[in-house]
């Protein structure tokens, strides 16, 4: 199970790619880093271009739990995009894309055959290729007057967070980045610390 609502994530190092042989066929993985549905959907269109000549261009990406798509690209229904995708969860990966190109070397592997080698494409590659943890920060803007600058800051550096600042005629405006799990709490103390004088402008998820 993925859990993208906890303080740390992981999705793999750097962008690669792989090739196997397997009776005939080349299998081509390719793998990446993706932040939303829009960036994993131009990855696809982007080697389905590259590999125009392909038999198929098999695919699974997760972004986290509920946004995610596999695709058997013509495979027999259950024998490329599931099994890439049952690689990507079995290490736990979110915001990652894999594909496997097949270009057909005239041997049929039937179900089973297929199944184990997009599973062992995909995941050669990520072995391969490693994974790494990353903090699942969660934003929140916040407006605040001049003079308390230095409270905010003090206070994003207790939670360990990340701050960027601009100014506007009445005071700061912060785009803050917390761990979930600091979040509310947070915001609690942004309240204690400036009598209220802070303003959520809102929080919401990346």
């Amino acid at each position: 199970m993925i859990h993208i609502k906890q303080d740390f994530y992981y999705t793999v190092s750097v962008p690669a790619s792989r090739e196997i042989k397997i009776k005939g066929s080349r299998f081509i993985a390719t793998l990446g880093t993706v932040s939303e549905r829009a960036a994993a959907e131009s990855v696809i269109k982007n080697i389905r271009k590259k590999y125009h000549d392909a038999s198929h261009n098999c695919f699974a990406y997760r972004i986290d739990d509920s946004v995610y798509r596999y695709s058997d690209d013509g495979e027999p229904s259950g024998t490329a995009g599931k099994p890439i995708m049952d690689m990507i969860d079995k290490y736990q990966l979110v915001k990652t894309i894999v594909v496997v190109t097949r270009f057909f070397g005239g041997t049929k592997l039937g179900t089973g055959g297929l199944i184990r080698a997009y599973s062992s494409s995909a995941e050669g590659l990520i072995k391969e290729t490693g994974r790494i943890k990353k903090p699942n920060f969660k934003s929140l803007h916040i407006h605040y007057p001049f003079d308390m600058t230095s409270k905010i800051q003090h206070l994003v550096q207790r939670y360990n967070g990340r701050i960027e600042q601009e100014s506007n005629a009445r005071g700061i405006i912060a785009r803050i980045e917390i761990l979930p799990s600091k979040l509310q709490v947070f915001i609690d103390s942004v309240m204690e610390t400036t009598s209220a004088k802070a303003v959520i402008i809102n929080d919401r998820e990346d």
